[in-house]
């Protein structure tokens, strides 16, 4: 392995490599403050999108629910529902 590559946890001193976000023995954070913010930028974009999908998909049953329920109504309005 290259050593460009490796650094030392300033936790429990092993060698880890560089680009590892979390000491694999310790559990340390190895991000420098500059790849927080990147991550967070990166965390924060994917939340947006997760909430905009949760809608998206709530819309859609919300919307399949109306339309199952106006059946319903048609049916029993018609008689045709079995009691």
């Amino acid at each position: 392995m290259d050593m460009d590559f490796i650094c030392v946890c300033k936790s429990c001193r092993k060698t880890i490599q560089k680009d590892f976000f979390y000491c694999p023995w310790c559990g340390t954070e190895n991000a420098e403050p500059s790849d927080k913010a990147i991550l967070e930028n990166v965390f924060g974009q994917l939340e947006v999108k997760q909430a905009l999908d949760r809608d998206s998909r709530v819309k859609k049953i919300e919307t399949k629910i109306a339309e199952i329920e106006e059946e319903l109504n048609h049916l029993d309005r018609n008689g045709e529902v079995i009691k």
